[in-house]
C-alpha cells in the first residue's frame, strides 16, 4: 500500500507566497477586470481543492486510527516495562530459549560477577513453572515474587511482592490471642493444707504466672485462685508454640522441688476480630485440655475450619476429679433421662469387657428413670470373652440387651443414645445408628478428641479414671435406688475394671478400690469373672504368636506385628500388648495387625513414661495417655509399622526437647 503524502507547513506557506507573487503580477499585466475576475476565481478555486485535498489526506481510516493507537500504545508500553519493577522475559514456546527480556528483569537476573544476565538461570526458571498459568510465588535471592506466565504467548512476568508480604506478615503477627490458664488439682490440694500454707501456695502460682507473663511481656489477670486469663499477640504465641510451651515442664518441676502433684492446663484462641468469640474458643480449648487429662495446652484459631493443636499432655492424667463433680453428673443425666421415652447404650465397635460392663451398668441406671432402656451390640463383632458375658447376660434376664439390628427398628424421635467408653464418632458401633439421634449423652475416660459427637447435650468424661465401668458404678452408687445390681451385673462391672486396670496393677486410685468394694458387696464373684475372662487355647497360641515378632525400638520400647496377610482380632493385639507391657524395663508396647475389616490396626500401652495417646493420634487414632490405638486407611501391616516406628522417633525427640 502507497503511503500517503501529507503536506507540511512550509508547503503551504510558499504555495501561498507563489500564488501571491502570481496574482501581483497578473494585477499588473492584466488591465482588463474580467479576465482578472476570471484569474482570481481559478486561484481561489485551486487553493479549496489544495485545502480539500489536505483534508482527506489527513483522515484515517478506523483501521489507520487502531494501528496508530497501538503503535502509540506499544511505544508507551514499552517505556513503562523500561521504567517499572515488573520483570518481562520473552522465550521460546517450543525450546524455552530466551527471545527478549525488559531491563528489570536484566537486574534480576544479572550475574554478580560478570553482571551478564544468566541466560541458564532464567531458562531453568521458565521451565520449572511453565506447566501452569496460575500466579505461583518466586523466592529469589531473599526476595518474594509474584509471577505469571502466559504459555501460548511465550512471556514470563513477575512482580515484587517482598514488602507487601512483610506487611501480611506484621499482620498476622498482631493478630490478638486470649489464653486462659488453670492450675490442675488446686482443690484437692488445699483440702489438707493449713491456711498459711494455702497462703504460701497462692503466692507461688502468683509469682511464677507474674514471671511467665514478664518474659514475653504478657498481659494478665487472676479471676480465681486457680485460673488466670491473659492477652498478647500472635507474635508471642508462635514463640510459646516454636518452643513447645516449656513452660508446661518448667512449672511440673517447681511443684516436684516443692512436693507439689500441680499442673498446668490452658486454653489458647486468636484471630482476626471478634474477641468476644476469640474468648469463648479459648474456655472451650480449655475445657478439652482438661478432660484429656490436664497437664497440657490447646490452642487453635478463632475458625470453625481449623484444627486444633496440642503441646504437652507428657505426664499421667492428674486432672481433678471430685464427687461432687460425680453427683452433679447423676443428677444432670438423671434429669434429661426424664424428658425422653427410651434410651440406648452403645459401646465401641468390637466391645471388650470394660465397654460392655459400662453399658450394663448404664442401662441399669437409665432403667430407674426410663424403663424403655436397652444394651445395643453387634452379635457380628465379639470375642470369644463378649459373647460369653453377653449368653450370660441373657441368662440372668436383669439386662435389655438387643442386637443392632433390632434396635434400628425401635428408635423413634423421642430417643436418647448414650455412647460409653468411647467419645469419638469414628469408634461408635454403628455411625447410621448414632444418625438416628438429635441428642446423645457420653460417659468415657479417653481423653476427648476432634472427632466428638456435636449433638451431646450432656459428656461425663473423666481421663482421671481407671475405667468407663468405674465411672458408671460411681453414677449408680450416687443414684441410690431402690434395685440392686444383680451378681452378674456387678460382676461385668468389676471385669471391666480388672481389665482396663490389670487386675488393679495399673491406673488404680483409692477411687477403683471404693467401686470395687461396692461391688463386691453387691455380690461380684471372682470365679464368675475368670471364667468370662478366662483365654481359649487357640486365643492364647495367637498372642503368643504376636509377642514372638516383637522387636526393640531404643531400650524400653518393644513393636511387634503380624503377618500381611493375617488377621487378627482387638482383643488379641490388646493382651499381646498387655503382656509384654509386663517385661522388665519395658515402657511402652505396640502391636500392629491386621484387624477384621483387612485394615492395619495399632494396639497401643505403656507405663508412665511415653504418652502413647499422642502417638496414636499422630496416626488417625487416639485413647488413653497409656491405653490407646489406631486404625491406619491405605496401607498394609508392613507400610503401618515403618510409620509407627517414624512416629515413635518424631515423639522421641520432642520428648527430649
Amino acid at each position: 500500500m502507497m503511503k500517503k503524502f501529507r503536506f507540511e507547513t512550509i508547503h503551504l506557506v510558499l504555495m501561498g507566497m507563489i500564488l501571491f507573487g502570481l496574482l501581483a503580477l497578473c494585477a499588473r499585466s492584466i488591465r482588463f477586470q474580467p479576465v482578472f475576475i476570471v484569474i482570481l476565481f481559478m486561484t481561489m478555486v485551486f487553493v479549496i481543492a489544495l485545502l480539500y485535498y489536505q483534508k482527506r489526506s489527513y483522515e484515517l481510516t478506523e483501521t489507520e486510527q487502531i494501528d496508530m493507537l497501538n503503535s502509540q500504545t506499544e511505544l508507551s508500553l514499552k517505556t513503562l516495562l523500561d521504567q517499572m519493577p515488573v520483570g518481562v522475559i520473552k522465550f521460546d514456546t517450543e525450546t524455552d530459549a530466551i527471545d527478549w527480556y525488559n531491563p528489570y528483569a536484566k537486574l534480576i537476573f544479572s550475574n554478580t560477577d560478570s553482571g551478564d544476565v544468566d541466560l541458564a538461570v532464567l531458562e531453568q526458571v521458565i521451565a520449572s513453572q511453565k506447566d501452569a498459568s496460575a500466579n505461583r510465588i518466586l523466592d529469589i535471592e531473599g526476595n518474594r515474587y509474584t509471577t505469571y506466565m502466559d504459555v501460548l504467548s511465550g512471556v514470563f512476568y513477575f512482580f515484587d511482592v517482598s514488602s507487601k508480604t512483610e506487611t501480611l506478615s506484621s499482620q498476622a503477627a498482631t493478630r490478638p490471642v486470649i489464653g486462659i490458664i488453670s492450675v490442675d488439682n488446686y482443690d484437692d490440694i488445699i483440702d489438707d493444707l493449713s491456711d498459711s500454707e494455702v497462703s504460701q501456695l497462692n503466692s507461688f502460682i502468683a509469682t511464677f504466672v507474674s514471671k511467665f507473663a514478664q518474659e514475653y511481656r504478657i498481659f494478665y489477670r487472676r479471676v480465681d485462685m486457680d485460673r488466670f486469663y491473659f492477652f498478647t499477640n500472635y507474635d508471642v504465641l508462635d514463640q510459646l508454640m516454636s518452643q513447645k510451651f516449656q513452660v508446661l515442664e518448667q512449672f511440673r518441676k517447681e511443684c516436684q522441688d516443692r512436693n507439689l502433684p500441680l499442673t498446668f492446663s490452658m486454653g489458647v484462641s486468636f484471630g482476626d476480630e471478634n474477641h468476644h468469640q476469640i474468648g469463648a474458643v479459648a474456655l472451650q480449648n480449655l475445657n478439652i485440655a482438661l478432660v484429656r487429662g490436664g497437664d497440657q495446652v490447646v490452642v487453635k484459631e478463632n475458625d470453625d475450619q481449623k484444627e486444633l493443636l496440642y503441646f504437652g499432655g507428657g505426664t499421667v492424667s492428674t486432672v481433678k476429679r471430685s464427687r461432687t463433680r460425680t453427683r452433679a453428673m447423676m443428677t444432670a443425666i438423671s434429669d434429661k433421662l426424664k424428658t425422653v421415652k427410651s434410651v440406648y447404650i452403645v459401646g465401641h465397635h468390637h466391645l471388650d469387657m470394660d465397654a460392655l460392663g459400662a453399658a450394663i451398668g448404664m442401662q441399669f441406671f437409665a432403667s430407674q428413670v426410663v424403663p424403655e432402656s436397652y444394651v445395643v451390640y453387634n452379635p457380628d463383632e465379639m470375642s470369644p470373652d463378649i459373647a460369653r458375658a453377653i449368653s450370660r447376660v441373657h441368662e440372668d434376664g436383669q439386662t435389655n440387651l438387643i442386637s443392632l439390628e433390632q434396635a434400628f427398628s425401635k428408635v423413634n424421635s423421642h430417643s436418647l443414645l448414650i455412647m460409653v467408653d468411647h467419645s469419638k464418632l469414628a469408634l461408635t458401633l454403628s455411625r447410621d445408628f448414632y444418625n438416628l439421634f438429635t441428642e446423645v449423652i457420653v460417659v468415657d475416660h479417653h481423653r476427648r478428641d476432634e472427632d466428638f459427637p456435636t449433638n451431646a447435650v450432656l459428656s461425663f468424661i473423666e481421663s482421671g479414671a481407671s475405667s468407663a465401668s468405674e465411672l458408671v458404678t460411681e453414677l449408680v452408687q450416687f443414684q441410690a435406688a431402690k434395685a440392686r445390681l444383680s451378681k452378674l451385673q456387678a460382676s461385668i462391672l468389676m471385669a471391666g475394671i480388672m481389665l482396663d486396670t490389670k487386675n488393679f496393677s495399673t491406673r488404680v486410685t483409692s477411687r477403683t478400690f471404693d467401686v470395687a468394694s461396692y461391688l463386691r458387696t453387691l455380690g461380684s464373684d471372682s470365679i464368675e469373672i475368670q471364667s468370662i475372662l478366662a483365654t481359649d487355647f487357640d486365643e492364647y497360641r495367637l498372642i503368643n504368636q504376636l509377642i514372638l515378632t516383637g522387636e526393640r525400638i531404643g531400650t524400653n520400647i518393644i513393636v511387634a506385628s503380624g503377618e500381611d496377610h493375617q488377621v487378627y482380632s482387638n482383643v488379641i493385639a490388646s493382651k499381646a500388648a498387655d503382656a509384654m507391657l509386663s517385661l522388665a524395663n519395658i515402657e511402652a508396647t505396640f502391636v500392629i495387625f491386621k484387624n477384621n475389616q483387612g485394615k492395619a490396626a495399632i494396639s497401643a500401652r505403656s507405663k508412665s513414661k511415653i504418652n502413647v495417646q499422642r502417638i496414636m493420634e499422630k496416626l488417625g487414632g487416639g485413647g488413653h495417655f497409656n491405653l490407646a490405638a489406631c486404625q491406619i486407611e491405605g496401607m498394609t501391616v508392613t507400610e503401618a509399622k515403618l510409620s509407627l516406628i517414624e512416629t515413635i522417633a518424631n515423639e522421641l525427640i520432642d520428648i527430649k526437647e
